[in-house]
């Protein structure tokens, strides 16, 4: 394993509790796709949220395979005056996993931990809103994380 990469629980659960915003990696038949999502992590499962139309929705309930990443203390390192010593201090999360979309009680626990994840606490949801949300567990099946201090 490449140095500074681990698969240490706790150090990729550390990474995916601090980011603010993961990257999905999905493909369709239109190609790759890449897109920024509002998340939460509870007990090696990702939750998101979507609207049920569009793309994103579309290479979720798929089921395919997806990746997904996210980044902390993110920060240029003190390089010297070669091009070649620039660089970052950074801890990131690599991984894969598969979508699956959430029902009934299984939805409202996934939209409450994104919630207090980004929110600080359990807010109300509005009623018409809640059947034109999607939201989707991601098992994930490999995680890695590098640490690059």
């Amino acid at each position: 394993m490449r140095k500074g990469v681990t698969t240490d629980p706790e150090a990729i659960a550390d990474v995916l509790n601090r980011a603010e915003v993961l990257w999905l990696a999905l493909t369709d038949d239109q190609g790759p796709y890449c897109v920024p999502v509002n998340f939460a992590l509870r007990h090696d499962v990702l939750y998101l949220h979507s609207g049920k139309q569009g793309r994103k929705a579309a290479c979720l309930d798929s089921g395919a395979p997806l990746a997904f990443s996210a980044a902390v203390d993110v920060r240029m390192r003190d390089g010297g005056d070669d091009a070649c010593d620039q660089g970052y201090h950074f801890r990131s999360v690599m991984g894969t996993g598969r979508p699956r979309p959430l029902e009934g009680d299984e939805k409202m626990a996934g939209l409450d931990a994104i919630t207090v994840k980004h929110l600080g606490s359990q807010l109300p949801y509005r009623d018409k809103v809640l059947p034109i949300t999607a939201v989707y567990a991601i098992d994930i099946d490999e995680a890695t994380v590098r640490i690059k201090e």
